[in-house]
């Protein structure tokens, strides 16, 4: 064959036939070995991925194929033949666990590699060049309602549950000690006290004041001035809940400045005009619990 001769497409169709029929397609041990040797080489090994990559930028060629490959396998006779030639064969990787496990698997990276990839991420976002596969689009009622049943699961074990949890409190921490963290005002218990007393008719501003300044000196959650009651809202993480955080149990610098301010506001108020005001704390998970029964408490110590 001359070179720089191209067989036409009817000729490679022919040859492939043939070789097909006489199981002449098949490649000789010396052949293997030759391939084998080849590929070993760098040089080679170079040229044809540049190939490759030269061969699959091009989209035409990556469509040609992609409808070859689904034409052929449209055919039923096609498909019930290449089953029957994989019959009894062994996979190449069964039995070799250490080929199916990921090379990070185990391994968290670092918080520099995190910052990094973060900055990365948000520079090619701002330039335009990495766009989110999800902008514009919103997940249908079918998607949503298997994501609440697949976390619904997932939360049903209380092992996994207590490491979301913990996983969340730490990251918590890392913000409030950097400086990040929002101000903690109008959390989801005091919504919720707040909800229940406007339900009952009482008034914000003329009743009670959500955020009330006292004397001065600290915030309040709720204040009833005219009956001078004072209501706290204390989450059971920030403020040591005694339930879930006995005294011998080890306590966060966080929990223990806490509770130091805690004894400072209760000894302040209960001094302020000679004990005039009254002080109610209520836990986090007590509201969440009962609010009714919270606010209950609430009215009574009003009537009083």
């Amino acid at each position: 064959m001359p070179k720089g001769y191209k067989p036409s497409k009817e000729s490679i169709r022919k040859m492939v036939e043939t070789r097909m029929k006489d199981g002449s397609y098949k490649h000789t041990q010396e052949q293997k070995e030759k391939i084998k040797k080849g590929l070993s080489n760098p040089e080679v090994k170079k040229r044809m991925s540049e190939a490759q990559n030269r061969l699959w930028s091009k989209q035409k060629h990556r469509k040609k194929m992609s409808e070859a490959q689904k034409k052929a396998w449209s055919n039923p006779e096609l498909r019930k033949k290449q089953s029957e030639a994989h019959k009894g064969q062994i996979g190449w990787n069964k039995g070799k666990k250490d080929l199916q496990v990921a090379w990070n698997k185990g391994k968290s990276p670092s918080e520099e590699s995190r910052r990094k990839m973060s900055e990365t991420k948000k520079r090619l976002y701002s330039e335009g060049k990495l766009i989110s596969p999800m902008k514009g689009k919103h997940p249908s009622e079918k998607t949503l309602k298997k994501q609440r049943e697949t976390w619904m699961k997932i939360l049903s074990n209380p092992e996994i549950r207590e490491k979301i949890v913990e996983r969340n409190r730490q990251h918590t921490l890392r913000m409030f000690e950097s400086g990040k963290f929002p101000t903690k005002e109008n959390t989801k218990p005091e919504r919720e006290i707040k909800k229940e007393l406007l339900k009952r008719g009482y008034k914000e501003v003329e009743d009670f004041i959500h955020q009330f300044k006292f004397m001065d000196k600290f915030m309040c959650d709720f204040c009833f001035p005219k009956h001078k009651l004072i209501i706290e809202v204390d989450g059971d993480f920030w403020h040591a809940n005694p339930k879930k955080y006995p005294e011998d149990s080890f306590l966060h610098p966080h929990q223990i400045k806490g509770k130091g301010r805690d004894k400072s506001k209760n000894a302040y108020i209960n001094k302020v005009d000679n004990g005039a005001w009254t002080l109610l704390r209520f836990w986090e998970s007590d509201i969440q619990k009962n609010v009714v029964e919270c606010v209950d408490i609430i009215e009574r110590a009003l009537k009083e």
